[in-house]
């Protein structure tokens, strides 16, 4: 189960695997640079409608959204909204993250949290 939550954008953009203004997608899957900027219409107009996802444990953490956390970045969002999901210890994929001990807490506290309101 997901909880979505806003979550400041400097704690999301330490567990991406990529940042999507350096490296692009494959060319077969997307056009990244016209997908940014046409990303980054739509989302300075609407706002971030999809939320990033979020996975995290004790140990790591996996992020999906690339794309819209560097259109957030781009245009100097404090926060983004997060689909925050708890992941198991194992299988570790080989794109998570280490998790951040101050991170932890935090995106503890605001799974709790979103799931008393919920």
């Amino acid at each position: 189960m997901a909880h979505t939550v806003l979550l400041p954008t400097e704690l999301v953009t330490r567990y991406q695997v990529v940042d999507r203004e350096l490296v692009g997608a494959p060319a077969d899957v997307v056009d990244t640079p016209s997908h940014l900027d046409e990303l980054e219409r739509d989302i300075a107009a609407n706002g971030i409608r999809e939320p990033l996802d979020l996975a995290f444990n004790r140990e790591f953490a996996t992020l999906d959204g690339h794309h819209r956390l560097a259109v957030a970045r781009r245009l100097g969002l404090p926060v983004v909204p997060v689909a925050l999901r708890k992941l198991p210890l194992t299988p570790r994929p080989w794109w998570a993250q280490d998790m951040d001990p101050r991170d932890l807490r935090l995106l503890d506290a605001e799974w709790l949290a979103a799931a008393h309101t919920n």
